[in-house]
């Protein structure tokens, strides 16, 4: 398709592309007794609908929260719009943090999303960990938006990352402002603010420029080999995060994000889970002659996908990790080496 129909298909779209299906990353695709539906439970409007090996989004339901991306363990549902990606980059250390949509700016110097509903787990918990003082949801203006339903994702979100992670204190510095009164008080006004504000639209106005002529140029669907491994952009932002932090106890919730994994004295190292997993986190090798079952739990999604394609079900993966995790696992697979060996 050439560039002139590119931007003819564009203009007859009255809607802009919001969400992009990547089906060769689907766990359904990879593995069609693959059971995952998150993306499906997520959609507050039963927009995407699921079939044996295919993911199917209905454009006319998808309201554009991107909330199925935030959950996806494998990014087969990705937003269009690429703000999300460098907002971690805008997060300064030790300050508070405002995050909201074009529709609800108020003073110009919050970052700005497509929709809040796309902030997963990991971005919430990196975001608090690099603030330290305040992460500020403005979702005053979702009740006149066709994505009215993303300050309960938040909330259900939300509750879901403080049992994860613990009362450790970082989940209650992420506040979801939803009032309009909340939203205006203290607020600058002046020069200064107004600056601010013209500035951020200013940015909006080149980013949809830029965007377009992004979209307009980019081909396609780009062929992959089914064998591709792709790491999710959430799972960076969560090791740049542990990289970064010197305090036991963000270092400690943000472990809680990453995933164990327990092999059973049944695995015969066949190297199916490997061939499988999506991210590249499994791996087979050698050593002394002896085979061996790598897991970089760092690049570990929890997806669970080598679980369901083990015959043996020899695999356990469970979240969170401890500080001697890998210890742990590395005394686990030695064991089993040694039952396989005699």
């Amino acid at each position: 398709m050439s560039l002139v129909d590119r931007l003819a298909d564009r203009l007859k779209n009255s809607e802009p592309l919001v969400l992009e299906v990547i089906s060769r990353r689907c766990l359904r695709t990879r593995f069609h007794g693959s059971s995952c539906d998150r993306c499906a439970q997520e959609c507050p409007v039963e927009a995407i609908r699921l079939e044996v090996g295919k993911i199917i989004l209905d454009p006319k339901r998808c309201v554009g929260c991107l909330a199925c991306t935030a959950v996806c363990p494998a990014e087969a549902l990705i937003g269009c719009d690429s703000r999300l990606a460098a907002a971690a980059a805008k997060v300064a250390a030790g300050k508070a943090v405002s995050l909201c949509c074009e529709k609800t700016i108020r003073t110009g110097d919050e970052i700005v999303l497509p929709c809040l509903g796309a902030l997963s787990d990991e971005h919430l918990m990196a975001f608090a960990v690099r603030s330290k003082v305040g992460v500020h949801l403005y979702l005053a203006g979702c009740s006149d938006c066709r994505a009215s339903s993303v300050p309960l994702i938040l909330t259900h979100r939300l509750q879901a990352l403080n049992h994860k992670v613990g009362d450790n204190g970082l989940t209650a510095i992420i506040r979801l402002i939803t009032n309009k009164e909340e939203a205006e008080a203290g607020h600058p006004t002046g020069a200064s603010s107004r600056r601010s504000f013209f500035r951020a639209f200013w940015d909006i106005s080149v980013h949809s420029a830029t965007e377009t002529m992004t979209t307009l140029q980019a081909e396609s669907n780009p062929r992959e080999k089914p064998t591709h491994k792709h790491q999710p952009g959430r799972l960076t932002l969560l090791r740049q995060a542990l990289a970064e932090t010197g305090e036991e106890n963000a270092r400690l919730a943000l472990l809680s994000l990453f995933y164990s994994l327990a092999v059973g004295n049944d695995c015969n190292f066949c190297g199916a889970c490997a061939g499988m997993c999506p991210t590249g986190a499994l791996k087979n090798s050698r050593e002394e002659m002896r085979k061996q079952l790598q897991f970089d739990w760092a690049r570990c999604s929890g997806c669970g996908l080598c679980q369901q394609f083990c015959r043996k079900k020899a695999l356990t993966l469970s979240a969170g990790r401890l500080p001697n995790a890998c210890a742990v696992e590395k005394e686990i697979i030695r064991q089993v080496n040694s039952v396989l060996t005699g």
